[in-house]
């Protein structure tokens, strides 16, 4: 499976993200560091992160992103911030482009776009759970 970027996942299946997590003081920050950004320490640790949270804040697009970014034709759609508990995760919120903040969510892999040889990209994205 092609993803935007590997080192984001923990697994694809089940779906997770790779974050890292501080054993100085407990920080947990998504994607994954090298060391912590609360305390500078350098004893950090991959960890999957939860997989279901909550909308903590969202908008939705209705105009095409500008290159880099790819799709494989614009729609509007929702980025939101999702509190996972020990951290909270940018992505985009999947389906739907009208959300509630506290809405219940669980991660899900999403397609980006595909290749011109047929490849699907794919990302991660939050679906509402209800």
């Amino acid at each position: 499976m092609a993803l935007v970027d590997a080192s984001l996942f923990a697994s694809t299946d089940p779906v997770a993200l790779q974050g890292s997590s501080c054993s100085a003081c407990g920080t947990q920050v998504f994607p994954a560091q090298g060391s912590c950004p609360t305390c500078t320490s350098v004893s950090v640790s991959p960890v999957a992160l939860p997989t279901e949270g909550t909308v903590w804040s969202w908008t939705t697009q209705h105009f095409a992103p500008k290159a880099p970014f790819r799709t494989d034709g614009f729609v509007p759609f929702s980025i939101g911030y999702v509190d996972l508990g020990p951290v909270i995760v940018e992505g985009w919120l999947l389906n739907k482009t009208d959300w509630h903040i506290g809405e219940r969510v669980r991660l899900e892999l999403a397609k980006a776009w595909t290749e011109d040889d047929g490849t699907v990209v794919h990302t991660y994205g939050f679906a509402a759970t209800s």
